[in-house]
């Protein structure tokens, strides 16, 4: 077979000198780059092998197979690495071994149909590369009503180094108390990571870092059209230091030995240190001890101090630790503290009292999130203490102590002087909240506290701060600038815009429906709003990196069909920030005039009966192959659900989530007089017409 691949290979390089090429980028051991984007082919369900009698292999089997010999597995896949020009690559695994299937034959629609545990049966060619074992030229079926897998990783940090390790190829492992060893970047410097192999890439390439364990140095990758830029992984890399000490899991791939592909990074703790998730969980006025970071000092008297810390997993305020006067000159931002005190509330805002601290090794400075779409939302309160941005904001009158008219206050009610505190209220979407300089943290003299005594009612500003709390929302800022209008929208702003006419937003992605011929429909929701985003610009490569929660501005056209009003005609570019919208129940809504408000948001139904739909041939039955009974498995299902007396028509969309799914194959199962719970997204088609995620016997 490799002797056959060398020919091709001449062969394809004799005809790239005949024409012109476009080639992908991120190509990397194991990796091809990605071909030029083709045209769509018609979605089709992909091959079974020929032969169905075919006798199955176990790993074991497989595994004394010669190289370039056909094999035929049964397997579950995992992850899902890459899909082009209808090949796909994947990391499958069963009870008794791990397969990485390169490049088998995969429709576009099948793609969508391979979520984590599906069974599949793959037929192609064993076959190896650099070390790495694989099957190629193959092709696979989904096993219909199999069972489903999905494998624990298992911890091989004490086979790292042994003949032992091999035996694990391809499988799901995890790597614990790995030490983070330098890197030699393209200019000969020391680095944490690398943009590719050899530091020559950039933001978007796979990245590479070495660790160690028992004087031993491994090179593990996140390999980037697995989990790419903006990813939890890929991004938590990028703040690897060297000697941080740090637990993962992974995909056991090899190249000139193992070389894993890394999905998930976690700090290794101290023993007795808490998560920020385990903090936030503590009841209060127990101890808690956490390892953070100071972003900002704000006060230090009788040795004690208040610091605003932060670490990529969450934010704390640190009120009154004991600290020297000498010690508190060396906290400087980024400087890595352990505290140890007591979890404590005042007044909403949640922080460590009565404590102490030691300076660690280790340095981390945040960036500011922009949280002004979470303003008058719940949501705004998991990022309490948190450094933070607002953008657009108006300023609004604050009345004085002798009930003048001001854009600012001294002290909360007008009764202070300069030098004091600086009270002023912003508004947004119609709502005003009230922001604060907190003296002690930039007093008078400082660029923020001036720059507030400059404001004037009406004035549009961008603000950052630390997300204090004070029986509410109560920012203590430290930065203030006129508005940088990028263009974008509010949500209300959206809907207000006329039909036909280009229309900027910010939001988040919340699903992929497809992606074909460089376009993607995305279902997209902010906290003040969603957004269908259809057939929007999107090369494969960003295609990947759009993972639940990505921030996005869209640039596109505001059109309407059928009722569902969408963004077309567009384009995207990726920022920083997520969030993942909670479902709102519509139930109650159903029927209403205020449904449609809530059009492409994640919502859930409860307590719906399901009602007869009739098929093509004129039967009763619980679900339709199309809308009409036409069509046949893969196909979207059409099914009717009641409540209150009013039917309504819901869908499970193949492309979002098609055969073999979850939820494709609960409502294939479900019968009339059935009653249900259903989360989706609020599409609409003549009326509202749920594309449904989930479906789950009512509570």
């Amino acid at each position: 077979m490799r002797k056959i691949f060398a020919l091709l290979l001449v062969l394809a390089v004799l005809l790239a000198f005949a024409g012109c090429g476009k080639s992908g980028g991120n190509a990397s051991p194991g990796n091809a780059s990605t071909p030029a984007p083709t045209a769509a082919p018609t979605p089709e369900p992909t091959p079974a092998p020929a032969d169905t009698a075919v006798a199955i292999m176990s790993h074991a089997e497989y595994i004394a197979a010669d190289l370039d010999s056909p094999v035929t597995v049964e397997t579950y896949v995992q992850d899902k690495q890459s899909w082009w020009d209808d090949k796909a690559n994947l990391y499958c695994q069963g009870p008794d071994g791990a397969y990485f299937i390169y490049e088998t034959f995969c429709s576009e629609s099948d793609f969508a149909k391979l979520v984590p545990g599906t069974k599949i049966r793959v037929s192609g060619f064993k076959s190896e590369w650099s070390g790495q074992v694989e099957i190629i030229d193959g092709s696979f079926e989904i096993l219909a009503g199999a069972d489903t897998y999905l494998a624990e990783p298992l911890d091989v940090t004490g086979l790292l180094g042994t003949d032992a390790l091999i035996d694990h190829m391809n499988e799901y492992v995890s790597f614990t108390g790995m030490t983070v060893e330098p890197s030699t970047d393209a200019d000969g410097n020391e680095a944490a990571f690398l943009y590719k192999w050899n530091g020559s890439g950039q933001d978007g390439d796979d990245l590479y870092f070495s660790v160690s364990v028992n004087g031993a140095i491994y090179s593990f990758t996140v390999e980037s059209y697995l989990r790419g830029a903006g990813t939890e992984v890929y991004e938590a890399v990028k703040q690897l230091k060297v000697g941080d000490v740090v637990d993962m899991y992974g995909y056991l791939y090899w190249y000139e030995g193992p070389n894993p592909h890394i999905i998930g990074v976690t700090p290794r703790l101290a023993e007795g240190v808490m998560s920020h998730a385990d903090y936030i969980a503590a009841e209060l006025d127990t101890p808690v001890t956490v390892e953070t970071y100071v972003q900002d000092k704000q006060s230090w008297w009788d040795d004690k101090a208040n610091l605003y810390c932060q670490s990529p997993d969450g934010a704390y305020f640190i009120y009154e630790t004991f600290c020297t006067e000498e010690d508190f000159a060396k906290l400087v931002p980024g400087t890595k503290i352990r505290v140890s005190g007591y979890k404590s509330a005042w007044s909403g805002e949640v922080e460590i009292i009565d404590g102490s601290f030691e300076i660690l090794d280790g340095s981390y400075v945040a960036n500011p999130f922009d949280v002004t779409s979470f303003l008058g939302v719940p949501a705004l309160e998991d990022y309490m203490n948190e450094f933070v941005s607002f953008t657009g904001m108006t300023v609004e009158p604050s009345t004085d102590a002798d009930g003048n008219e001001a854009a600012f206050l001294y002290k909360w009610n007008g009764s202070g002087q300069d030098g004091d505190d600086l009270y002023f209220n912003v508004s947004v979407n119609g709502a005003t909240y009230s922001f604060t300089v907190e003296s002690y943290l930039r007093g008078a003299g400082t660029e923020v506290y001036e720059a507030v005594k400059q404001l004037k009612v009406g004035d549009v500003i961008d603000l950052t701060g630390f997300l204090y709390w004070y029986e509410g929302p109560n920012p203590h800022i430290v930065s203030v600038a006129p508005h940088a209008d990028d263009g974008s929208m509010t949500h209300a702003a959206y809907i207000a815009a006329e039909l036909d006419t280009p229309v900027t937003v910010v939001t988040y992605v919340q699903d992929k429906q497809s992606w074909w011929d460089d376009k993607a429909n995305l279902y997209c929701q902010s906290p003040d709003g969603a957004y269908f985003i259809y057939e929007t610009f999107c090369t494969e490569e960003d295609f990947a990196k759009l993972v639940p929660g990505t921030k996005i501005r869209v640039s596109g056209y505001k059109s309407e069909w059928s009722g569902q009003v969408e963004i077309i005609d567009g384009s995207f570019e990726i920022l920083d920030g997520s969030y993942v919208a909670a479902p709102i129940d519509a139930t109650a809504l159903l029927g209403t005039d205020a449904l449609i408000d809530h059009m492409n948001e994640y919502v859930t139904f409860t307590g719906m009966t399901v009602e007869p739909s009739t098929d093509a041939d004129g039967n009763e039955a619980a679900f339709l192959y199309k809308w009409n009974g036409s069509g046949q498995d893969g196909d979207d299902l059409y099914f009717n659900v009641s409540v209150n007396g009013a039917t309504y028509s819901f869908t499970v969309e193949s492309y979002l989530r098609g055969a073999g799914t979850e939820v494709y194959e609960a409502v294939k199962q479900l019968k009339v007089g059935d009653v249900v719970d259903l989360t989706g997204f609020l599409y609409w088609y003549e009326g509202p017409n749920p594309h449904i995620i989930s479906v789950s016997p009512a509570a």
